[in-house]
């Protein structure tokens, strides 16, 4: 998914997770799944919406104002086939909001959305940049967060009937990836 190395983190019905720094404009998975806040803040983002918004030449922007998407919380936009220089083979937008930084749960329920949409396409490979791609996450919020993504992902599989083969990549930007990561994993293994 990314040109950094995956550090696993374990598998639960057919699918495998790992984590890694995705990059949005190589990656060439199946699906790339991006947050997208209500409003551009400006400031040191390392996430998903502002390099796709760069690399597809103010595409997001204009989409926000024109009332196409917005990123309010909940709201999709899937993009089949996005031109280049992105690779992946669909793009996700996922709408996160005014302002999740303080909601861990809400954050949790997003992922689920997105593992969701994941599974009902088939998707074999499955880049996430929810979470803290554009999201200024207090310290004292990053393993919750963590823990409620992995989550809502479970959830959303166990929710599923059969389903294909998939490899997850949660993205690990956020500065804290040893915590992520080991949220990660505590979070899959209390599921099972």
């Amino acid at each position: 998914m990314s040109n950094s190395i995956s550090v696993p983190i374990g598998s639960w019905r057919g699918v495998t997770f790992t984590a890694a720094q995705i990059d949005v404009v190589a990656s060439a998975g199946d699906l790339l799944v991006i947050g997208m806040p209500e409003k551009i803040t400006g400031g040191d983002h390392r996430g998903g919406a502002e390099a796709v918004d760069q690399a597809l030449h103010g595409t997001l922007s204009r989409l926000r104002e024109g009332g196409i998407f917005g990123g309010g919380f909940g709201e999709t936009l899937m993009l089949t086939r996005p031109p280049e220089p992105v690779r992946a083979a669909t793009l996700m937008l996922v709408g996160m909001g005014a302002s999740l930084a303080a909601y861990p749960e809400a954050v949790g329920n997003l992922t689920a959305l997105a593992m969701r949409a994941a599974l009902r396409i088939g998707a074999a490979s499955v880049g996430c940049l929810l979470g803290w791609s554009e999201l200024d996450l207090p310290d004292d919020l990053v393993v919750p967060t963590a823990t409620a993504m992995m989550r809502g992902a479970l959830a959303a599989i166990d929710s599923q009937g059969d389903h294909a083969a998939m490899a997850w990549t949660f993205d690990i930007r956020n500065g804290a990836a040893a915590d992520t990561t080991a949220a990660l994993r505590a979070a899959l293994a209390e599921w099972s």
